[in-house]
């Protein structure tokens, strides 16, 4: 049953499947029982949307102004192992997601039951049952396929960000 307080799913991401009344980012994974793994990112999806310019949310080309999802942890590396999305994808997903929103205090606790082929986050372990962290938005022209710590990752290094915006303050910084 579709939760009455879940945001409007805009029309261009209706192509996707929904689960309680949210509509599932075309990076997250779904394991053999059907299960959809909020949280988690599908490597070989994750992969070939920061190779192929595609948003991770809708899975769709993207266009000159993207947005990086960033932790704080994230922005003195300026890189992170999340696609970019499109400025109407990430309103979306500060709508509906609550690590985005700050309605989280701290990361799961227990990790999601993997398939076989699946594989966790490379940070997932260190991050168990911690705070949860500062969220920003850091508006790009592009960015530069790196890989860090055995991982693909969107990089803006070489280049200044248009605007980094923080979305939320998380318990570092006392809230």
């Amino acid at each position: 049953m579709p939760d009455p307080t879940a945001p409007l799913i805009p029309l261009s991401l209706t192509h996707l499947p929904t689960v309680g009344g949210l509509a599932v980012p075309w990076i997250t994974p779904r394991a053999g029982d059907g299960r959809y793994l909020f949280g988690a990112v599908d490597s070989d999806r994750k992969d070939q949307a920061l190779v192929r310019r595609l948003c991770g949310v809708c899975g769709r080309r993207l266009d000159e102004r993207l947005v990086l999802l960033m932790r704080l942890s994230d922005l003195p590396r300026r890189c992170t192992a999340e696609p970019a999305l499109h400025p109407s994808c990430l309103a979306y997903t500060v709508a509906a997601c609550p690590m985005i929103q700050g309605n989280l205090d701290h990361y799961r606790t227990i990790p999601h039951r993997l398939d076989p082929t699946m594989i966790p986050a490379a940070d997932e372990a260190a991050r168990r049952g911690f705070p949860a962290e500062a969220w920003f938005a850091v508006w790009l022209d592009g960015y530069t396929v790196i890989p860090d710590h055995g991982t693909r990752t969107a990089s803006y290094a070489g280049s200044l960000p248009r605007r980094i915006r923080p979305l939320t303050w998380g318990p570092l910084f006392g809230e």
